[in-house]
């Protein structure tokens, strides 16, 4: 028996490692199986995170599917969603909660929607300042968590928070709360930061699609509301008119002569300028009222809510000063604007938002006719001058098409001898339906409609040839040169100098056969491009004249600025010269004065 103890014993010790190994292989299949199913588990909350908060309607949707996701998986009871509030840097409730049903936590909460957490303060205020998850096994044992007196009260014990992050920035934080202390879980908090980066994407597609949505209804340089969001919130403005007893306003406001800026000192100065303008004008608006840029020097004001019309004339007339300040831009330019505006009111009657518009543009030209810098009250008559400027401007198009333009031309004689020194090209319009018609009927509004530089490079080609038979015949030499007028668009377009090289050209004549006359109205402070067309065109052997020389303010600069062949003197002094010696004197001023600079 004894004998055979020692066997009994080794194979007692090789079952029991037998044993032993067993149970260390079940223990090792168990935590596999524990930890795949766990895996699994953990896959299934990120997938249905990842569906709820894509189908989410908004960011604090998103955040709240999140937190019940996570709340229901863990059976923990309270979830919270705190947003960033950029302004502040501080992290601010959302006021969205997921609380288990059969507890409350009036306290926790209260407590919660009343603090602000800064960077490093608290555990919404820790994960903002390491943009990473953070647990907190007992929030009782928490030094730096502001709400601790309330949770303890309220049996708030474990919590984690994770950061929703968008462009590299935390931007939101989510808290989730248990009714006792837990042991870190670097798992769960693995998952976290991956539902959070999740939620991120759902506020990146966010802001992407409100950025879009911003670019479609708002003015790309100035910022301010486009004609789309102003004809809605018109048309809301009227809707709610038309339930009360107010008016409602819409200011049409366009700055004088703006194209001169663009012209004269290129378009990014003029959008500078048009960017502070803008930005006074939204000073200078109520609360609650909406400016709108509808494109190139237009901005509309929608007033609601007046009691009578003074009150949008007033708010014109405010507007009108900030206007007309100084603008000063980066580069130390100063320009000086004026703006014309036109003002509809409406009462309950109003229901159409592009007719209120309308009319509102409609008293705005009244304004540009009665000489710019003011405001009009709209009536029914300003309707019919505009209908009147667009009907000109679509059939004056249709005349440069159909060859319905003439030039004719009106003698330049010499007072010694009464000689006759050349011709001055007027351009006249034979309308079909009118019969001839008057420059002063359409040669503004093709200034104001852009149509003068058509009409321009057609009276310049139209005159060389005529300017060429002149010269072809020996009895009509004395009818040169022929004299153009030029528009200050013209006269600001960088192009005309090889638009009249190429139409002397083609009708074979010499420069000195062709002159061309501006005004000195066309002429702008400190303006480069006009300067530098002139001395190209002086380059070229073509004449220029000063026409209605003396009724500037700075009509002696011009002369040391612009390169000048002949002055003009205004006809106000030639007409004055019977009536007293004072006009005699000034004309005879002139002269003198262009003679010694070599002009005639």
């Amino acid at each position: 028996m004894t004998g055979t103890d020692p066997e009994i014993e080794r194979l007692r010790r090789r079952l029991e490692r037998e044993r032993r190994a067993r149970r260390e292989a079940e223990q090792i299949a168990e935590s596999t199986t524990s930890a795949l199913y766990d895996r699994q588990r953990e896959l299934e909350l990120l997938e249905a995170v990842a569906v709820a908060a894509n189908e989410a309607a908004t960011r604090e949707d998103a955040l709240q599917v999140a937190m019940e996701r996570i709340c229901t998986h863990l059976r923990w009871p309270v979830g919270h969603a705190l947003l960033l509030n950029s302004d502040e840097g501080r992290l601010v409730s959302t006021g969205r909660w997921h609380v288990a049903e059969g507890h409350c936590f009036e306290g926790f909460r209260a407590a919660s929607e009343a603090t602000k957490f800064a960077s490093g303060v608290g555990l919404p205020g820790r994960v903002l300042a390491s943009g990473a998850p953070v647990w907190v096994e007992d929030v009782a044992g928490e030094k730096s968590f502001p709400r601790m007196l309330t949770a303890a009260e309220e049996g708030v014990r474990g919590a984690f928070a994770f950061p929703v992050r968008q462009g590299g920035q935390t931007v939101g934080v989510v808290e989730i709360f248990s009714d006792r202390p837990i042991a870190v879980d670097h798992g769960l908090l693995a998952v976290a930061g991956h539902i959070g980066r999740q939620v991120g994407r759902v506020f990146e597609r966010a802001s992407a699609q409100e950025e879009l949505t911003h670019h479609a209804l708002h003015d790309a340089l100035s910022g301010l509301p486009n004609r789309v969001l102003l004809i809605d919130r018109l048309k809301l403005a009227l809707a709610r008119a038309r339930r009360g007893s107010l008016l409602t306003g819409v200011l049409f406001i366009d700055l004088d002569r703006f194209k001169d800026v663009n012209d004269s000192a290129g378009h990014q100065v003029g959008d500078e300028v048009l960017v502070e303008v803008a930005r006074r004008l939204d000073g200078g608006i109520r609360g609650g009222d909406t400016i709108a840029r509808l494109g190139g020097d237009e901005f509309v004001v929608l007033c609601e809510d007046l009691s009578h019309e003074g009150e949008a004339l007033d708010l014109a007339e405010r507007l009108q000063r900030l206007v007309v300040s100084p603008v000063r831009i980066a580069s130390g330019q100063e320009h000086l604007l004026t703006a014309s505006i036109g003002i509809a009111v409406c009462d309950a009657g109003a229901s159409d938002p592009e007719s209120t518009l309308r009319d509102a543009d409609a008293a705005m030209y009244r304004a540009k006719d009665l000489g710019g810098a003011r405001h009009e009250l709209f009536n029914e008559p300003m309707r019919d001058r505009v209908m009147h400027r667009l009907r000109t401007e679509r059939a004056l198009g249709e005349a440069l098409e159909n060859d319905e333009l003439r030039l004719h031309y009106q003698p330049i004689v010499s007072l010694e001898g009464r000689r006759t020194e050349g011709v001055e090209a007027l351009v006249r319009w034979e309308d079909p339906e009118q019969g001839l018609r008057s420059p002063a009927d359409f040669i503004p509004i093709a200034e104001e409609s852009g149509l003068i530089l058509r009409l321009g490079a057609w009276v310049i080609e139209e005159a060389c040839r005529q300017a060429a038979r002149w010269r072809a015949d020996p009895r009509a030499q004395d009818l040169l040169p022929v004299n153009v007028n030029l528009a200050a668009r013209q006269l600001a377009d960088e192009r005309l100098p090889e638009l009249v090289r190429s139409a002397v050209e083609r009708a074979g004549l010499e420069s000195r056969d062709i002159a061309l006359e501006i005004t000195e109205s066309a002429l702008i402070e400190d303006a480069e491009v006009p300067a530098r067309t002139l001395a190209e065109l002086r380059r070229l052997g073509v004449g220029v004249m000063l026409d209605d020389f003396g009724t500037g303010y700075s009509s002696l600069s011009y002369l040391h600025r612009f390169p000048v062949d002949v002055l003009k003197i205004d006809r106000s002094f030639i007409l004055g010269l019977a009536e007293g010696s004072q006009s005699s004197a000034i004309v005879g001023a002139i002269v003198g004065m262009g003679h010694s600079l070599g002009l005639r």
